[in-house]
């Protein structure tokens, strides 16, 4: 249970969670549970059952075009704020 605290509190630093510490009592047994569902299907027999054939999703390369773009002057013309010669946009990121 000790090492299961210490992999949740990474995984949550990992996915940015801030969990409650009512949530840190809860997840572990919830976790268990799920990767005890998950070890079931290895006791499947599968061995009748048609085999699971991969579609292939290639990737398709188109070949580079050079195309006209718009000079910075038109960019900003459009733009709904500027600040001299940069866009300006709302804060996505918050500093830590």
């Amino acid at each position: 249970m000790i090492n299961m605290k210490i992999d949740l509190e990474h995984i949550s630093r990992l996915a940015n969670l801030e969990l409650t510490e009512e949530e840190k009592k809860i997840l572990p047994g919830q976790i268990e549970k799920i990767i005890g569902w998950v070890g079931q299907l290895a006791s499947l027999k599968t061995d009748e059952e048609e085999k699971y054939t991969p579609i292939d999703f290639s990737l398709r390369l188109d070949e580079d075009e050079i195309e006209k773009s718009l000079s910075q002057e038109e960019v900003l013309a459009m733009a709904p704020e500027k600040d001299g010669d940069f866009l300006k946009v709302p804060k996505v990121l918050q500093g830590k």
